[in-house]
């Protein structure tokens, strides 16, 4: 099993519910808090951060995972310059990047937040579910983690 993961708004647990933070990302970046429970739900699987943040936070982003949750993906692929549609940029990044790495037959489960994101997935086609809170109260996507091989 490869997992897409997506960062804001499912690694990432303290961004607010709707919308990028209209914050300086050399600010943002040292506040982001993220989701442990996740981690270690998939940390036995193959991972690869998804992500619409810029390439230039790519080195930072994932230092600040790794020193704050003793964790790092396998792969992380972040938007090119100029990109700014995260249905699109994720499309892309599977199309040069996750495919010729790991082919397209591949079983892959994406946890992405965004709903047209999911939707892209999904014409793909990449099996995709949403993850929020804690860990404690389960959506159904957190119950469909849980019931993962490891």
């Amino acid at each position: 099993m490869i997992i897409l993961l997506d960062l804001n708004f499912t690694l990432v647990a303290n961004n607010p519910p709707r919308g990028t933070p209209n914050i300086a990302m050399h600010r943002r970046l040292p506040a982001e808090e993220y989701r442990q429970w996740l981690i270690d739900l998939i940390r036995s699987h193959v991972v690869i951060l998804m992500t619409a943040r810029p390439a230039a936070w790519q080195e930072a982003t994932l230092e600040s995972i790794r020193t704050k949750t003793g964790w790092s993906p396998h792969a992380a692929c972040f938007a090119p310059a100029g990109w700014w549609n995260p249905p699109a940029i994720k499309e892309h990044l599977l199309r040069t990047e996750v495919f010729p790495e790991h082919g397209e037959d591949a079983r892959y489960l994406a946890i992405e937040s965004n709903p047209r994101t999911r939707m892209m997935y999904g014409r793909i086609p990449i099996p995709s579910i949403w993850v929020t809170g804690d860990g404690q109260r389960l959506t159904d996507g957190e119950r469909i983690l849980r019931r993962l091989p490891r």
